[in-house]
């Protein structure tokens, strides 16, 4: 199975922009995973969204909300979190090269493979 790209934007040296995705090159704890099955029927379980005390609830129900360690909620809709977020060109510049040794050990967290999108920015990628 093909891994599945952890960003998404372009990479830009000076006025060229290429389409990229970012895989990650390694595996963390790769591991196997099982669905829980109902032995009778052969069907797999579904969990359903419960509050206590009220049962079953509607999915238009749900809200975000960060605990705020008292037990209480400060409870966030859809047009504050996206309010909050960062704007972003999701876009990697690249302003200049370094030699391997110039950059410290400190930022080799995981390793990526950045890969052009399709086809067409493929050409782009090997110039």
């Amino acid at each position: 199975m093909a891994s599945r790209a952890v960003w998404k934007g372009q990479l830009r040296l000076s006025l060229v922009a290429i389409p990229v995705e970012l895989h990650a090159a390694t595996k963390s704890g790769a591991r196997v995973s099982f669905r829980q099955i109902h032995g009778p029927s052969g069907k797999p379980v579904k969990y359903e969204k419960t509050v206590a005390g009220m049962g079953p609830i509607k999915a238009d129900d749900i809200l975000k909300g960060y605990d705020t360690g008292d037990g209480d909620y400060l409870l966030l809709d859809p047009e504050e979190i996206d309010a909050i977020k960062l704007d972003t060109k999701k876009t990697l510049e690249l302003v200049q090269f370094v030699d391997q040794s110039e950059i410290p050990p400190l930022y080799y967290n995981k390793p990526y493979y950045v890969v052009p999108t399709d086809d067409l920015a493929e050409d782009a990628y090997r110039v």
